[in-house]
């Protein structure tokens, strides 16, 4: 499970000045990972009827996740393929003109020499009467010939270019072909998938019924979510920023938007009338749109979360952190850095929702941030 790639981190990340200078013992190491797998074995677990589609829908939305990463991967890699093919097929078209050029002036050549005659070199040199001439014509001579086998070499360097070329072609036809069989799978798979979860959906709301067992449902969620948090800040140490990274509490109304969309939910706005408040945005946005990192730092969870779906939290240092929930798929792992503006994610509907969107929060030391204040105009 990605959370356990955090222990496998936490060393990685101490301050630059102590790396190398004081290791984490390997009991404080064995202390570390027996805290988190607890924590992983009991963030997910259910108890009562839902339990059963509750793990299904765990199952389905990560098996989504999966599959919309791998038709992502096997797009982008059909993308390089016709690329390459179309700079491999121009250069082919290059070197046929230039062969078939090779080709008749070397034909012309021949014909020239058959013309002369085979003792062409030496009838020439016989007719003339001055040494001067003579020598000028041996130059003459051995310049042709050079030429000539000069055009020959070239002309054998651009059949065996082009039988290489010819071979890569026919290679790349391959793979994009058995890409492009994957990609079909993979969106088949996916249909059936998103079916599956359709029906785990509908029949998890219909287990939930009325506004108690709902809240009490997002309780927990939220419960769940909070100690996740507090169990990431305590496994992980300060981790010292890039030097060209400007600090997090420096861009106060300046950090850039995860997704271009509507705002459907506002940070603070009721999810239970009267009696439940959200720490973070949803914003709308279409299913497989990128999600970009709002600001530089480190992946500290990649995986579900019960209520959240497919989660990525990012650490900023100095206590700060961003959360990006019910994606569809994420593009990073546990431990990886990320600068401003790259991908982490895409926007999806997991975690149970109907509809597709981010579900964006920014915390402070635990606390949650509105994200309004932070995020520049768009």
């Amino acid at each position: 499970m990605a959370i356990l790639l955090i222990s496998s981190f936490a060393l990685l990340s101490l301050p630059l000045q102590a790396a190398g200078k004081e290791d984490v013992s390997a009991q404080q190491l064995k202390e570390l990972n027996s805290r988190i797998k607890a924590l992983e074995q009991s963030l997910n677990q259910v108890k009562g009827a839902k339990a059963e589609v509750l793990k299904k829908l765990q199952a389905s939305e990560k098996k989504i996740s999966d599959t919309a990463r791998a038709i992502r991967s096997n797009l982008a890699s059909s993308k390089r393929l016709q690329s390459r093919l179309s700079v491999l097929r121009a250069e082919k078209n290059s070197l046929r003109l230039k062969q078939n050029q090779q080709k008749d002036y070397l034909k012309k050549q021949i014909r020239s020499a058959y013309a002369m005659g085979r003792q062409e070199y030496l009838k020439v040199l016989l007719n003339q009467q001055q040494p001067d001439q003579v020598s000028r014509v041996l130059r003459y001579y051995d310049y042709i010939n050079k030429e000539r086998s000069r055009h020959i070499d070239e002309y054998l360097e651009t059949a065996r270019s082009l039988n290489r070329i010819e071979k890569e072609i026919l290679q790349k036809d391959y793979v994009l072909t058995t890409t492009r069989s994957k990609l079909e799978a993979d969106r088949g798979r996916l249909k059936v998938e998103q079916k599956k979860r359709e029906t785990l959906v509908s029949q998890l709301d219909q287990e939930i019924s009325g506004k108690g067992q709902e809240l009490a449902r997002l309780n927990q969620d939220r419960a769940r979510l909070e100690k996740l948090l507090k169990e990431v800040q305590q496994a992980i140490v300060n981790i010292p920023m890039p030097k060209d990274t400007r600090p997090f509490k420096s861009m106060r109304g300046k950090l850039p938007w995860p997704l271009k969309g509507r705002v459907a939910y506002a940070f603070g706005s009721e999810q239970i009338r009267g009696k439940l408040r959200r720490n973070g945005m949803v914003i709308r946005g279409q299913e497989g749109t990128e999600i970009k990192a709002i600001h530089s730092g480190r992946v500290v969870f990649s995986d579900w979360l019960r209520g959240y779906g497919v989660l990525l939290i990012l650490d900023h240092g100095n206590g700060f952190m961003s959360l990006y929930g019910h994606n569809q798929s994420l593009l990073r792992e546990a431990g990886d850095w990320i600068h401003a503006g790259e991908s982490i994610a895409t926007v999806g509907r997991s975690g149970g929702q109907s509809r597709s969107g981010l579900y964006f929060e920014i915390r402070k030391k635990g606390a949650p941030q509105d994200p309004i204040i932070w995020l520049g105009k768009r």
